[in-house]
């Protein structure tokens, strides 16, 4: 998070489109209309500049329910609310949104309520393989339900975090936990475990809010992590 002379804060968040095996997923989708956003910056346009249309997404997975990574799951239609990518199925563990369901608040009204009314969300427990490709792994610690995406394809595998680890730094210290996690404890046990798991495949990890290091390499010495930074078109 950057706070810029206009006093106006800028705030990075990854987004991933993935092709493979014929299906295009996109894991997360930002603010969307949650906050006033730069629009050349946008998910949408960014998706248009490599020649993607929001009904040319198959599947939209979420790390997690918080406004920066689903605030753009819908979008505003005259007085309401339709799914943005209107024929994506939207995967989300159960979990992470049965308390939001009971609360019924707007955010649940908003976001998720309508992909609820159009048969798009799909809820999952635990770990799954949506295809050959593309998995979800819960890492539940940060949220509830938070789940990480790993992504395997004949180049190699990756690792999307979401916010299992906020900024690289988190990896290189993983005991450092920000103060809002659902359970610092489970963080803590997620991301030691997914630093483990990369360290061992040599996965390539994507980090959900670093614009300086978003894609990195992590190899163990010891119990501790040493990180080093990936090309960005690796």
């Amino acid at each position: 998070m950057t706070v810029r002379r206009d006093g106006e804060l800028a705030i990075h968040c990854t987004c991933l489109l993935i092709e493979a095996g014929g299906q295009r997923t996109l894991v997360d989708t930002g603010f969307g209309d949650s906050l006033r956003t730069d629009r050349h910056h946008s998910l949408l346009v960014s998706l248009d500049a490599v020649g993607m249309r929001p009904e040319d997404i198959g599947w939209v997975i979420l790390t997690h329910t918080h406004g920066d990574h689903a605030g753009g799951t819908t979008r505003r239609a005259g007085d309401g609310w339709v799914p943005t990518f209107r024929e994506a199925e939207y995967v989300v563990q159960d979990r992470e949104v049965a308390a939001m369901r009971d609360r019924d608040d707007a955010f649940w009204r908003t976001r998720f309520q309508p992909l609820v009314d159009h048969g798009q969300l799909r809820l999952i427990n635990g770990d799954g393989a949506l295809d050959g490709y593309v998995a979800c792994r819960l890492t539940p610690g940060h949220t509830r339900g938070h789940q990480a995406v790993m992504i395997s394809t004949p180049l190699g595998d990756a690792i999307f975090l979401g916010d299992l680890a906020v900024l690289t730094r988190n990896l290189e210290h993983p005991e450092w936990n920000p103060s809002w996690a659902w359970s610092t404890e489970e963080d803590i046990s997620s991301r030691r475990a997914i630093i483990a798991l990369a360290a061992r495949t040599g996965a390539l990890v994507i980090v959900g809010h670093d614009p300086e290091r978003p894609f990195v390499h992590v190899a163990l010495d010891g119990d501790r992590a040493k990180v080093t930074d990936a090309p960005r078109d690796a």
